[in-house]
């Protein structure tokens, strides 16, 4: 907890990794599954979320990256979900994205797979229980999503007014 508290990086373990036994009891999967599982599977996949982008030229469609102890995983948002969960979207410091493997195979030198969302639900609630238990203060939120510009806005930029969040299980 200290090397992520100074650094943001440690050579311990995973936060993820620390939460393994709730998500295994929670019945969700890991970024292992998308390689494994066949195109068009359902997956309930958390993560700590790495990064956020919505390219102007994507109409709308969001590509979020996050990682567990095994990896990262890359979501697609469409905007329809995009507009429905956009407090998780814009607001998640472990995010859990339920939807549908998709493997691109054709033209590419290495199979491109991703998880075409069709829902996201904001399970920070986790990281704050993990910062309780394991270090007594704010770990998660001072550690997690140093490059998430939700969390920290350029100077200028306006900070969107979120709803609270409710508790998902």
């Amino acid at each position: 907890m200290d090397d992520y508290r100074a650094t943001g990086l440690t050579l311990g373990r995973h936060p993820m990794a620390i939460l393994r036994p709730v998500l295994d009891r929670l019945g969700l999967g890991d970024t292992r599954q998308l390689g494994r599982f066949r195109p068009g599977a359902r997956i309930r996949l958390p993560g700590i979320v790495l990064m956020r982008q919505r390219p102007g030229t994507s109409k709308g469609v969001v590509f979020l990256t996050v990682e567990d102890e095994f990896g990262v995983g890359n979501l697609v948002v469409f905007a329809a979900i995009a507009e429905r969960d956009r407090q998780a979207l814009l607001s998640a410091r472990l995010m859990l994205a339920e939807g549908k493997v998709e493997r691109v195979t054709e033209h590419v030198e290495v199979p491109v797979n991703h998880l075409i969302v069709a829902r996201l639900i904001d399970r920070s609630d986790l990281l704050d229980g993990l910062s309780q238990a394991e270090s007594g203060g704010e770990w998660a939120e001072r550690s997690l999503g140093g490059a998430d510009e939700v969390r920290r806005p350029e100077p200028g930029s306006r900070r969107p007014v979120l709803p609270k969040s409710r508790d998902f299980q």
